[in-house]
């Protein structure tokens, strides 16, 4: 019964989650992570780092991967589509992009939880696209990877006199691409975090078929929604 719960809550939720990439030439799309809709305009949240990490006309190219069809046996369709930053927060780690258009997709915004309310043990997980352009070369397609986790500790800033909570540290792998992906609540399927930071060592292994495979330390690191309410 636990687990058909959970396979329900993820399809709903499957069609929020997009990737997110820039065109480094007409013919070519470089997926650089994930993010999810937070509103029902067409507005998403994502990591800022991904932006941050651009150049001028990267940023001009930028397109959010969205659901524009969903099937019961499992056939999912997306489709590229320009996106504009909004507003982000750079000490936070959270930016917000506008859909240049959303009405004919599947797009539908994630219900925003109450980060304070959460605690260590309390289990989520997160759903993004890791290694996403690697996965569709490699013939698997578009895929989207779920995470199942614990809040393993909770940090607080300690630079603001404040002291919010600004890192949700989780027991999971993270590979790249899944920064700006959503955390989640188990029980309540509310967003609870946005994936930031995964803490990874140097491989020995070869890399294989250009997936450079470096060694997964179980620890990632999430910002908690409360610090993206300001954005909302």
């Amino acid at each position: 019964m636990i687990f058909s719960s959970l396979s329900k809550k993820i399809k709903d939720v499957k069609s929020s989650i997009v990737a997110i990439g820039f065109n480094p030439n007409p013919q070519q799309i470089t997926i650089i992570g994930s993010g999810f809709c937070i509103s029902d305009d067409g507005k998403i949240l994502t990591a800022a780092h991904l932006y941050n990490q651009l150049n001028d006309i990267q940023k001009e190219s930028l397109k959010a991967f969205v659901m524009v069809e969903q099937k019961d046996n499992d056939f999912e369709a997306y489709r590229w589509i320009p996106i504009k930053l909004v507003d982000k927060n750079d000490g936070y780690d959270l930016a917000k992009f506008q859909l240049e258009s959303y009405e004919d997709t599947f797009l539908k915004k994630l219900e925003i939880g109450e980060s304070e309310s959460v605690k260590i043990g309390q289990a989520a997980y997160f759903i993004g696209f890791p290694y996403a352009a690697q996965l569709i070369n490699e013939g698997y397609g578009v895929t989207l990877i779920v995470n199942r986790t614990i809040i393993s500790n909770i940090k607080r800033d300690g630079t603001d006199p404040n002291h919010p909570r600004n890192w949700f540290i989780v027991d999971a792998i993270s590979n790249p691409g899944n920064s700006g992906c959503p955390l989640i609540d188990v029980e309540t399927n509310n967003v609870i975090g946005v994936m930031s930071i995964a803490f990874r060592t140097k491989s020995q292994v070869p890399k294989y078929n250009d997936l450079d495979i470096r060694e997964p330390m179980h620890i990632a690191g999430a910002k908690p929604i409360n610090l993206a309410k300001s954005l909302l």
